[in-house]
């Protein structure tokens, strides 16, 4: 499926989002009715429009600098303000106002820190899955009929993965 240009779909006349240059001239703009801030705002707020190498910045077609995701849906959630969300919704998170630079550079290393050992502990258990498969295999295989020879590297294979799950869990 060939995927369309935003910019050939209409001429700028009929493309609202083209008129505005950032998310305040949106909200300004006394033309635009709530639902219509939203829509553009919205589509602004697409992944279609994502930066490849920073995916918290939109590059929106014909503006000649990108766009702070983090601004788009603060306007977003700004413009629902008289719609609250339904209770029991997403996690609240913390306004990134209360926390002073101090609190981040404290909080910041830890938050890291816990997040490579999540993938650390992620990968050794992706390991030791993979070396049980393995241990499964070479005692189906040590089943068949083989030649001393083959008998021989299996079974030292099966010793080499043996070896190799004890070092991870004791990692």
């Amino acid at each position: 499926m060939k995927r369309a240009v935003h910019d050939q779909i209409a001429s700028i006349e009929f493309r609202p989002d083209a008129h505005h240059r950032s998310v305040q001239a949106v909200l300004k703009d006394p033309q635009l009715s709530s639902d219509e801030k939203r829509a553009i705002l919205s589509a602004w707020a697409s992944d279609m429009y994502a930066v490849e190498s920073s995916p918290m910045l939109r590059m929106v077609p014909g503006h000649t600098t990108p766009l702070r995701l983090n601004e788009i849906l603060g306007a977003l959630r700004g413009l629902d303000d008289d719609d609250p969300p339904p209770r029991g919704g997403a996690a609240m998170r913390m306004p990134a106002g209360n926390i002073d630079a101090d609190s981040r550079a404290t909080i910041a290393p830890v938050v890291y820190h816990l997040a490579r050992l999540r993938r650390e502990a992620d990968l050794r258990a992706a390991s030791i899955k993979a070396h049980r498969a393995n241990i499964r295999r070479y005692k189906r295989i040590l089943q068949t009929d083989l030649t001393e020879v083959e008998r021989q590297f299996v079974v030292r294979r099966l010793a080499e993965e043996r070896a190799a799950i004890q070092n991870l869990a004791q990692a």
